[in-house]
C-alpha cells in the first residue's frame, strides 16, 4: 500500500498530463510524465507484482522539448500559504541546475489549494529561497503575478505554455543585467 506522502501531487500531475495530450495535439510541444524506475522483486503466480522498490530516485516529474528548448520541471501541491522547501529533494534542484547550465528551462509549477491557484515557480527563484538559511519555504505572497498560471476550457488545461513565455522573457532579462 503507497504511503499518503507519495502522492500528494497526484491532482496536479493528472492535470499537467491532460493538458500536454492537448498541446501535443496542437503542435505545441512534447512533454512527457517521468516515471520512477521500479525494480521487480517478486511476482506472484497469476503474474501480480507483490514485491517492488525503487531502483534510483527519479529526476522531476515531467521532460520534453517546447518549441526548441529542452525544459524540465516537477509539479507540487500544498494545503498551506507557502511552499515548503522540503517537498523539492536535492537531487531534484541538482537535475534542474543541470539543465539550465545546458540551456534548457526548469521551474516548479506549484498548485496552492487554499486559494485554488497554479504559479510557475522559476529555479532562480527556487535557489534564492533555498540559499536563505532561516527560509523554509517560498511563501504565496513572493509568488510573482506574471508567472500565475491560468486554466481553461473548463478547468481542464493548465494553460502554462504562455507563462512559460514570461519565464523565457525573465530569464533573458536576467541574463542581460550580469
Amino acid at each position: 500500500m503507497w504511503g499518503k506522502r507519495g502522492h500528494r501531487g497526484d491532482a496536479l500531475e493528472d492535470l499537467i498530463v491532460l493538458t500536454n495530450q492537448y498541446y501535443h495535439t496542437l503542435n505545441l510541444c512534447r512533454i512527457d510524465k517521468v516515471s520512477t524506475p521500479v525494480k521487480v522483486a517478486e511476482i506472484s503466480s497469476n503474474g501480480v507484482i507483490t514485491r517492488g522498490f525503487f531502483e534510483k530516485k527519479s529526476t522531476v516529474d515531467f521532460i520534453g522539448i517546447a518549441q526548441g528548448v529542452f525544459i524540465a520541471f516537477d509539479a507540487k501541491e500544498t494545503h498551506l500559504k507557502s511552499l515548503p522547501l522540503s517537498n523539492i529533494h536535492a537531487h531534484q534542484i541538482t537535475y534542474m541546475q543541470d539543465v539550465s547550465a545546458q540551456g534548457g528551462l526548469a521551474f516548479i509549477i506549484v498548485h496552492f489549494k487554499f486559494n485554488d491557484s497554479y504559479y510557475l515557480i522559476p529555479l532562480e527563484l527556487l535557489l534564492d529561497y533555498q540559499k536563505t538559511d532561516s527560509r523554509r519555504s517560498i511563501p504565496y505572497k513572493a509568488m510573482l503575478p506574471e508567472f500565475k498560471i491560468e486554466t481553461s476550457r473548463g478547468g481542464s488545461i493548465l494553460n502554462y505554455l504562455d507563462t512559460l513565455n514570461t519565464y523565457v522573457t525573465y530569464k533573458a532579462q536576467k541574463g542581460g543585467q550580469k
